[in-house]
């Protein structure tokens, strides 16, 4: 499905381009490539991997994370049309560390879903999360009293790999894997113009993707290795605000940006039988200082 909807958008992308003079109502450079640097913020699914004697979850986390962002943006002006080229890659990480007191433990093996007690001991979790990805992108622009209005299609990629490391009285317990690859299209409509006299760019973008989960787990005291693959389809809605200034002769600028998944891959553990993969919502968000090059 996503495919298709990819193929429709570049058509009417294609098939509405024309001889205009204008480009954008903020820049007539024809090729710009900035990078950008900053925050990446992820409301991911929760982990949990065992009991206490009272029941209470241990080596889990609610996957709330804070890390560093990593931006590289080229645009490609066709002047006297009004079509762009336009692409974007990404990198983002965070790591997250949780610690639980000294009490009797109770697991799920993995491979099996049976359950397995453990000595007390003191129980650490740490969990890493990497998201990658890029888009290419073609836009075109309508001059207009309000601003430059835009719309286009774009193919996009997006990654995200998450490892879970959990240990007892520093002993390694178990160590988990899921990884999850997106790739479809989007759609997308654009204002351009000046807001408090600095020059803004608003996209809103609406994405269709086939996900790939794959969950892997390494033998241990919990038992064999595991593993589990699913497809999906997964929808996105994403929003980006940018507003750049003239600092020295070099312009600088800042972009917030948010994406919101319809499903996100999560470890979901059943007594009797093997892991397996569920799905759930999640949101990313991002604020990036950028500069021009």
């Amino acid at each position: 499905m996503s495919r298709v909807a990819f193929n429709l958008t570049l058509v009417l992308c294609l098939t509405g381009t024309s001889k205009l003079w204008g480009q954008s109502t903020i820049s007539n450079r024809p090729f710009e490539l900035s990078t950008g640097q900053g925050l990446w913020g992820a409301l991911l699914p929760a982990y949990s991997l065992g009991l206490d004697a009272n029941g209470a979850p241990v080596l889990s986390e609610n996957m709330d994370a804070l890390g560093y962002h990593g931006d590289l943006k080229m645009v490609r002006r066709f002047l006297g049309t009004r079509t762009s080229f336009e692409a974007r890659a990404f990198y983002a990480t965070a790591e997250s560390t949780a610690n639980g007191g000294s009490s009797d433990l109770t697991m799920l093996s993995p491979s099996a879903g049976t359950l397995v007690p453990l000595q007390p001991g003191a129980t650490r979790l740490r969990s890493d999360v990497d998201n990658y990805g890029f888009d290419i992108l073609l836009r075109d622009t309508w001059i207009t009293r309000f601003g430059g209005l835009s719309a286009g299609c774009a193919f996009s990629y997006i990654g995200f790999d998450q490892t879970f490391n959990s240990t007892v009285d520093e002993a390694d317990l178990l160590r988990e894997k899921l990884d999850s690859d997106f790739r479809g299209g989007k759609g997308f409509v654009g204002w351009d113009g000046c807001l408090c006299g600095h020059a803004t760019n608003i996209d809103l973008l609406f994405g269709f993707y086939d996900m790939n989960a794959t969950y892997g787990s390494e033998a241990g005291l919990l038992g064999a290795a595991a593993e589990q693959k699913m497809t999906k389809n997964v929808s996105t809605i994403e929003t980006n605000f940018t507003t750049r200034r003239d600092f020295r002769q070099i312009q600088v600028g800042t972009t917030i940006g948010v994406t919101y998944f319809t499903d996100l891959p999560m470890i979901e553990r059943t007594v009797g039988q093997p892991v397996s993969i569920e799905t759930d919502d999640a949101v990313t968000l991002r604020f990036l200082f950028e500069i021009l090059l």
